[in-house]
């Protein structure tokens, strides 16, 4: 008979109360929202240094370019004077018809 009466026990300590239930629920949902609190903070805090350093990339490469751009465009102007130099009347004419085709368009 003590076998019978072992599950019953058992049984009764198994159930609890609707408020106790209730009460761990909200332990744990509240646990959950300050988990969650903590990880949205982290998102924010390791986004914000993750954008930082792409913008960081991003400036010092834009400055590369710039560079670049500059250099390229010393060049451009070196082989013109080079040009301009090597033959002035060629030059001459080829600025004289693209004045003359510019000065068409705007009256057009």
């Amino acid at each position: 008979m003590a076998t019978a009466t072992a599950p019953a026990t058992r049984a009764r300590r198994r159930t609890r109360s609707p408020e106790a239930e209730l009460a761990d629920l909200r332990s744990q949902v509240m646990e959950l929202g300050n988990d969650l609190g903590v990880l949205v903070s982290r998102a924010k805090t390791d986004g914000t240094a993750l954008a930082e350093a792409e913008l960081a990339q991003l400036q010092s490469r834009i400055v590369e370019l710039g560079g670049d751009l500059k250099e390229r465009g010393r060049e451009a102007i070196d082989r013109i004077e080079e040009t301009v130099q090597e033959h002035p009347a060629v030059s001459l004419l080829a600025a004289f018809a693209a004045g003359a085709m510019i000065t068409l368009l705007i009256r057009k």
